[in-house]
Formats: structure tokens, C-alpha cells, sequence
């Protein structure tokens, strides 16, 4: 299996997004943006999709590293919140860091509903060690629906737990049990469209033409509309922001993507290396 097939919004259209999110919320010429980020490869990748739109649009950008484990950032969060006194900060952060953010915007007063995260900073498991109460207003972007009200959702319920007399696990309809989801769908479909249009056995190949067959696959609204061709093995670049309210992640926007043209400069770019 040769193939690189991520099927879910990049690390630069997460940061495509959040830039076109504060854009449709309220930010212009002279924004000041801070961008906050776990400092190892993958923390660092969204980083010039997120110069390259502040330069476009005349934010005030800076930068604030976090070296890892990245459980102590009161420092960068002081810079951020006291001397650059940012209007939003935009979180790429992994592990306890998304938590520890938290805590510490909350500590220093900033409005959590003007910090937005990529996805690894969007789930249960960053709100619970803070509290839900503490994370009000925080701001996380999903790239598969979350939540027990989906179709896939409750008939994963009922098939697996209710009709066999068991009781529905707490985690079940989680963000990252979500995402769980999101990869069995995908990979189920491509397999389904390999059979389909080529026949058995199945082979590596067939499941790659299987994949990049998928023409606005949706898994029942789970996901964005998710077409994969053989130029196009990310589906788009979609994602669905979600706001803390109350004990749970609520939906505040329908799928967007943003600075597609950037991005995709940028992955033609990376192709040429």
C-alpha cells in the first residue's frame, strides 16, 4: 500500500479555516492574531498558511512556541494576552497543551471565545481536566460531526448496544470516538467501491481507485460532502467549528474551508521537492 490518502482537513486547511473563521467573525486589516503552537514538526505545519493569510489580509501576526511536553505556557500566555494583547489566538496544540491553554487564557482574563483550535485541541478529553465550567466559550474545529444526534451515531447505538441488552457507553458519539468512526466509514466505503467497480479479489490498487471514486460521500451528514480524486486524496479541506456550551460541543458553523487557492499553492509547492 503505497498511497497517502488523509481523507480529513490538513493541518494547513485546519489553519486555512481558522483564518477565514475570525475573518467571518469580525477580524480586519490590523487584527492582531497570536498563533500558539505544541513546537515539534506537526505543531509547526500550519504555520505558513497562517503567515501567508495574515500577510494577505493585514493582520498583526506573531508567533508563540511551546516546547513539548507543553504543560507549562503561562509565559507564552502572558506575552500574548499582556504585551501583544491579541484580539484572537489560534491553538495548534497536542496532548495536555490544549488543557493547559485553557487554563491559562482563563487565568489571564482572555476571552476563550476568541481562542480557535485545530482539531487536536477540540475534544472531551481537553475539556474534562480543566472543567467544562472554566472552558465556556472555547472554540474548536472538528473535521467529522460529533455528538449522539446523527444517524450513524444512533444506529451504532442500537445495533451494537441496545439490541443486545447493553447499556450505551459514555464515550459513544465523543469527538474522538467520532473520528473513529469517520475512519471505518471511509475505509468501508473505498473497500464497498472497489468490489463495486472492479470486482474480487480486492488489491491494493483497486481499494486506491475505490477511494478516489468517492463522489460526495457524507456517511448520512457525519461528514462534509467527501469527493477524493486522484489529484485530491484530502476530500476538500472541510471542517465544522464547535463552541464548549453548557457540557458539550455545539455546532456554530455548517463546513467551511478557507484560502483554498493558498493551500493549494502550497501543496503544489511541496510537490515539486
Amino acid at each position: 500500500w503505497t498511497y497517502i490518502f488523509p481523507m480529513a482537513a490538513s493541518y494547513w486547511s485546519q489553519a486555512g479555516a481558522a483564518m477565514k473563521f475570525i475573518k467571518d467573525n469580525g477580524a480586519t486589516k490590523g487584527t492582531k492574531v497570536a498563533h500558539i503552537y505544541y513546537d515539534n514538526p506537526a505543531g509547526r505545519e500550519g504555520i505558513p498558511i497562517v503567515e501567508a493569510v495574515a500577510k494577505k489580509e493585514g493582520y498583526a501576526i506573531r508567533l508563540f512556541a511551546v516546547p513539548p511536553p507543553g504543560v507549562e505556557m503561562g509565559p507564552q500566555v502572558i506575552d500574548i494576552t499582556r504585551r501583544f494583547k491579541a484580539d484572537w489566538v489560534i491553538g495548534h496544540l497536542f496532548g495536555q497543551a490544549p488543557s493547559v491553554s485553557i487554563k491559562e487564557f482563563k487565568k489571564a482574563g482572555f476571552p476563550l471565545n476568541r481562542v480557535v483550535s485545530f482539531v487536536w485541541g477540540a475534544g472531551e478529553a481537553n475539556i474534562d481536566p480543566v472543567g467544562w465550567d472554566v472552558a465556556q466559550g472555547y472554540i474548536g474545529m472538528q473535521y467529522s460531526s460529533t455528538g449522539r444526534d446523527l444517524p450513524v451515531i444512533k444506529e451504532i447505538m442500537q445495533r451494537i448496544y441496545k439490541d443486545e441488552g447493553k447499556e450505551v457507553p459514555k464515550y459513544v458519539g465523543s469527538v474522538y470516538y467520532s473520528r473513529g468512526v469517520l475512519i471505518g466509514g471511509i475505509l468501508a466505503e473505498g473497500v464497498r467501491l472497489a468490489i463495486q467497480n472492479h470486482g474480487l479479489p480486492v488489491t491494493g490498487d483497486t481499494v486506491r481507485k475505490g477511494y478516489e471514486a468517492m463522489k460526495n460521500f457524507d456517511l448520512q451528514g457525519f461528514l462534509p460532502p467527501m469527493t477524493i480524486t486522484s489529484k485530491d486524496h484530502e476530500g476538500g479541506g472541510w471542517a465544522r467549528f464547535y463552541q464548549v456550551k453548557g457540557t458539550e460541543w455545539v455546532p456554530i458553523t455548517d463546513w467551511i474551508r478557507g484560502y483554498r487557492e493558498e493551500v493549494l499553492a502550497l501543496v503544489k509547492s511541496a510537490n515539486k521537492k
